[in-house]
């Protein structure tokens, strides 16, 4: 039997897959507040002294169906455990506020439980960091190929998190350029989190495994399911900040995630191609219906930064969610004030050397002090006046800082 803490968890998997009680059902019981959580679930004697009064007959019937299934749930949810402890496989439940991923918190239909096999440190990463979806046709052409692994590099050496469905084509694409660039990628898988689909790519499926995470809504030994692609599919758009949508046929699964990113109301950006190339009208579609056109970078970082200040600002639990994560805040404030030490140390070496997020980056430091004018920034930072006016106005546009009488504040530290 299992002995584990995450032993409901399993339990609950093994009741949504063995029976018929589904969300709409279990939403029914948490509105009517006849259950606390998902996890009152998975006893069996609550489930049997539970109060059915204003429960719908389609319900009472799912609760008499799970109450009848009991061995077979326990038996599932055992053979669930000993997978995962095989193949190193943990759970993660929307109750556990410290690592549940952070974009879906404000999301419907998004995943009681998942499993995961890999590095849990890339979901704080997500939330630090940012992440963007890159996502494409598995029959990709060489030039969304070649766009893909250009775009993955970039963003992943500026720290984004690279999400993608270890699909073939783009997918594979997006997660190799990552892992090769010592990025960070997690891949979002249709079966259960060990089950290698397509078969092919167990080469990044083990290096994402130990560079990366994979995660799934399927309990482990799942099979892959054609049913299951555009469930996962939506996870891969609640992950990202954004999306990359490389290549994309007009009947295609790459759209379905283009659609779930738009409903989620977030930026939608597409590589452009040849109207005249069958493999690429879904993605001209999207251009024809409002989709932003991928060129560069430049407007993904934007992009990634705009969602990761309205966070900040617009939510109060994102940092109780950061806090919870960080086991130490006084050893990140120390290595904070290390990694700024050695910025300032190459800026007076070879200035010319620092990218503009750098520069940004010290410009932030300088202003944590308090308000500060272009000329006293000049001075600090021995840059000149257009320079610092330049990397100002790109700060302040991206809502990072605010001016007042000619000085400038940092409108988060």
């Amino acid at each position: 039997m299992c002995l584990r803490d995450d032993g409901a968890d399993y339990r609950y998997s093994a009741i949504r897959m063995v029976t018929k009680l589904d969300f709409k059902a279990i939403n029914e019981l948490e509105n009517l507040q006849k259950i606390r959580n998902y996890r009152d679930l998975t006893v069996l004697d609550r489930l049997k002294e539970m109060d059915r009064s204003e429960l719908s007959e389609s319900t009472c019937r799912k609760l008499d169906g799970v109450i009848g299934s009991w061995d077979m749930v326990l038996k599932t949810a055992d053979e669930y455990c000993e997978i995962a402890k095989k193949n190193n496989i943990f759970a993660i439940s929307v109750l556990d506020s410290e690592h549940y991923p952070y974009n879906w918190r404000g999301l419907s239909g998004m995943p009681k439980v998942i499993y995961c096999r890999g590095r849990k440190e890339m979901l704080r990463r997500m939330v630090i960091n940012g992440a963007v979806a890159i996502v494409g046709s598995r029959e990709a052409s060489k030039y969304a190929l070649f766009a893909t692994e250009s775009f993955a590099t970039e963003l992943s050496n500026k720290g984004i998190v690279v999400v993608s469905g270890m699909a073939s084509g783009v997918d594979r694409a997006a997660h190799s350029s990552a892992v090769r660039h010592k990025g960070s990628t997690v891949a979002v898988v249709p079966g259960g989190p060990e089950r290698i689909y397509p078969r092919e790519n167990r080469d990044i499926y083990e290096q994402i495994v130990c560079e990366g995470l994979v995660i799934s809504e399927m309990p482990p030994g799942q099979n892959v399911l054609k049913q299951y692609f555009p469930a996962r599919n939506r996870l891969i758009a609640g992950l990202g900040d954004c999306t990359l949508i490389m290549e994309a046929g007009e009947v295609s699964g790459t759209l379905h995630t283009a659609s779930f990113t738009a409903a989620q109301g977030k930026e939608v950006f597409v590589l452009p191609n040849s109207i005249y190339f069958e493999n690429a009208k879904g993605g001209m579609k999207l251009l024809e219906d409002g989709g932003n056109v991928l060129l560069n970078t430049d407007s993904v970082i934007d992009s990634v930064s705009q969602a990761q200040f309205f966070k900040r600002i617009g939510d109060p639990y994102y940092f109780e969610y950061l806090g919870e994560t960080m086991a130490n805040e006084e050893e990140i404030e120390q290595e904070f004030k290390a990694d700024i030490y050695q910025l300032r140390k190459r800026a007076e070496a070879a200035p010319e050397e620092l990218d503009d997020d750098e520069w940004k980056l010290l410009i932030s430091d300088e202003l944590s002090s308090g308000p500060k004018n272009i000329d006293e920034l000049c001075r600090a930072l021995v840059l000149p006046f257009y320079r610092i006016s330049q990397l100002i106005i790109e700060m302040k546009l991206v809502g990072w800082v605010t001016d007042q009488c000619g000085k400038f504040s940092l409108t988060i530290r």
